[in-house]
């Protein structure tokens, strides 16, 4: 696989103002497939940019599918990443819809939580999520709340008597919007040090004390990436986040069940919604039909790919796989929450920026 760099800090801010007027409509439906798809991608070079560093979540599972997803698309491309670290994945997603090319050979994956930041108020997000070409997730996903275990927190109880302080990856990532949904609804003491370009430093900043923990990290990758943590009980899981509970976290307490009314539960589901599209990837809008019917068709077969499977098991990477259609459904019962419930997510979302 051929590995392009990260963009300059300079192309990263134009990135994040890049004016575009607000794309409207949703992903074109899929149509049969012509003879010219194959002959369009001979010879091609698709780039998937990552909206991370490398080493985290979202750079893991699409290294994964990128290594074997060209050989499922008519033409068999080579499929090749960029990492485009900034703002929580906001650069990533703002070139997607501004600035990719609308040919079939631009991908991007970024955070589950940025592509909700236009419903958050966020003028920097430049893009309608609800127009991208989805094209699929790997998996879905269960997002914790953990801390080194030779800190004193022994249970969810400590969380709302002492403060603890946790990383955060950026404003529209999990990490930096999940502590503050909790101090909001479950009266949760949690500081945020934000600032790091991606999961991996996050982590390194707990290994070298910077930090107690994190809130709203994959469980998924935690496991991944930190085997030893969690087999030599380095660390202390006291809260998970889904809509239902991870089946290795049964006596662990979901958000869902400390609700203490329906508001705060409305609150939560619109959070944790994003939970089931875990690590997207899409095209942008203006795609030929055709061509993403072929990208959504190369995405499925590699998820069933012997090969693919394989090698999501030798990285310990979960394998679930959501459909194109199916986070354009839950981008579209999101974005329809009543104006009460996003008016007060909006305030969350604006101080974790």
């Amino acid at each position: 696989m051929v590995i392009m760099s990260a963009f300059s800090k300079t192309r990263f801010r134009s990135l994040i103002v890049a004016g575009a007027a607000m794309l409207a409509g949703f992903t074109a439906p899929a149509t049969a497939q012509s003879p010219s798809v194959e002959s369009f991608y001979k010879g091609k070079t698709i780039t998937l940019v990552v909206g991370f560093t490398p080493g985290g979540g979202y750079d893991l599972n699409a290294r994964a599918v990128a290594r074997f997803m060209g050989d499922h698309i008519p033409g068999k491309p080579k499929v090749v990443i960029q990492n485009m670290p900034g703002a929580g994945s906001l650069a990533a997603i703002n070139h997607l819809a501004n600035l990719a090319a609308k040919d079939g050979t631009a991908l991007a994956s970024f955070s589950r939580g940025v592509i909700f930041e236009p419903l958050m108020g966020n003028k920097s997000a430049q893009f309608d999520a609800r127009a991208l070409n989805w094209i699929g997730s790997p998996s879905r996903e269960t997002n914790v709340v953990f801390v080194r275990s030779d800190l004193p927190f022994k249970t969810f109880d400590d969380l709302k008597s002492r403060e603890m302080i946790v990383a955060a990856t950026g404003g529209g990532a999990d990490t930096g919007t999940f502590p503050l949904m909790m101090n909001s609804v479950l009266g949760t003491k949690l500081k945020l040090v934000t600032g790091y370009p991606g999961a991996p430093e996050a982590l390194l900043a707990m290994d070298r004390g910077e930090v107690d923990g994190m809130a709203g990290l994959s469980w998924g990758f935690l496991k991944t990436v930190r085997p030893a943590w969690i087999a030599e009980n380095k660390v202390r899981v006291l809260l998970q986040f889904g809509l239902s509970k991870a089946p290795d976290l049964p006596n662990v307490a979901s958000a869902l069940d400390l609700a203490s009314n329906d508001a705060d539960r409305q609150l939560l589901e619109l959070f944790i919604a994003r939970l089931p599209i875990a690590w997207p990837i899409a095209a942008p809008t203006g795609v030929p039909a055709e061509r993403i019917t072929a990208l959504r068709n190369a995405f499925l077969e590699t998820m069933s790919d012997p090969d693919y499977r394989a090698e999501a098991e030798k990285q310990a990477l979960e394998v679930d796989p959501v459909s194109g259609d199916e986070i354009a459904q839950i981008l579209a019962r999101v974005y329809a929450s009543p104006e009460a419930v996003v008016s007060r997510a909006r305030e969350i979302a604006e101080g974790a920026r």
